[in-house]
């Protein structure tokens, strides 16, 4: 029994959406059926990729706030670029994605120089986002792109429903799972949100390992980027907004720490899909979207108190065997 609660404790999210698949089953016939699971993951494709930057982040002791206008404005320049400027596409795709490392980097750059949090710096340069992404459209949607373009977000293989965003999901998933389980970079990145002054004191070099961690979820930042706008066949200045909330919430129902120090990739897959199920089967149910909002914001609240419940009770327990091992 212990090692099944063991089990469940390490895999909660993954529980919890075998659990709500369940649940969903009995209020909609068609929940469970290959191709509405597939449609599920085909939408939040661009949302699972961009968590796995952010993923990092938490990881390391930030937290990002900035993902959704953030990719707004990657969305609209590679739009801008294309249709504007005549780019080639594949040239538009990776001068988005360079520039979205470059914010990554921006943002470690800010908390760097002024020595704040990196939540409070995310949400500044999100509003400055926001603000230049609405100016260079003039708050006017960018439309009619290319089907080539489009095919990036819309393309499917293998079955009609499961699109070629779906696959580099899974694909880009299993690589990140390697990197932070099997590398040194892994180590160094749970290492620097467990303990920042002691991997310093180790010798990791804290300042080129922050810039790497905003440049790799600056680069999911614009790949996600990229596929949402592919994907919806247009771009506008708010067409991410809100993005950040359901990215933010869904690597905390995976198990990552707002403190950094633990998680797993595969669990904050476990726990972006949660949202997306949730959203899927509440629409299936007949409710109206306002009320998503509300289990969205529910579920954050509940996992950021279980976070902070664990933390304690982790402090009272290494406390309580300090004093046993004094009074030994």
């Amino acid at each position: 029994m212990a090692k099944v609660v063991d089990f469940c404790r390490r895999n909660l999210a993954w529980v919890l959406l075998i659990l709500i698949c369940i649940a969903f089953t009995f209020t909609s016939p068609n929940f469970l059926s290959v191709t509405n699971l597939l449609n599920i993951l085909n939408q939040n494709a661009y949302v699972i990729i961009s968590a796995y930057g952010i993923a990092l982040i938490m990881m390391s002791g930030g937290l990002d706030m900035s993902v959704g206008y953030q990719m707004s404005i990657c969305g609209v320049l590679c739009a801008m670029m294309i249709m504007h400027l005549n780019f080639p596409i594949v040239l538009a795709v990776v001068i988005t994605v360079l520039i979205s490392v470059g914010f990554g980097m921006i943002g470690t750059l800010f908390e760097q120089l002024l020595q704040l949090p990196r939540i409070f710096v995310s949400i500044g340069l999100s509003t400055v986002y926001q603000g230049i992404a609405y100016v260079i459209t003039n708050a006017k949607t960018i439309s009619s792109l290319p089907s080539a373009f489009k095919a990036i977000g819309q393309g499917t293989i293998f079955h009609p429903s499961l699109t070629y965003a779906t696959i580099f999901m899974i694909v880009a998933g299993v690589f990140m799972s390697f990197i932070m389980d099997r590398t040194y970079f892994g180590r160094y990145v749970f290492a620097l949100g467990g303990n920042e002054a002691a991997s310093r004191l180790a010798g990791v070099n804290i300042k080129r390992m922050k810039y790497a961690i905003g440049g790799i979820a600056g680069l999911f930042c614009g790949i996600g980027a990229v596929i949402l706008t592919s994907r919806v066949g247009a771009a506008a200045a708010g067409t991410a907004a809100g993005t950040e909330i359901t990215v933010l919430t869904g690597v905390l129902v995976g198990g990552v720490s707002v403190r950094g120090g633990e998680g797993k990739i595969a669990n904050c897959v476990a726990g972006v899909l949660i949202m997306g199920l949730l959203a899927n089967g509440m629409q299936l149910a007949g409710l109206n979207t306002y009320y998503q909002y509300v289990a969205k914001g529910a579920i954050m609240l509940l996992v950021m108190w279980f976070d902070a419940f664990q933390i304690k009770r982790r402090a009272i327990a290494s406390n309580k065997r300090k004093e046993e091992r004094a009074a030994a």
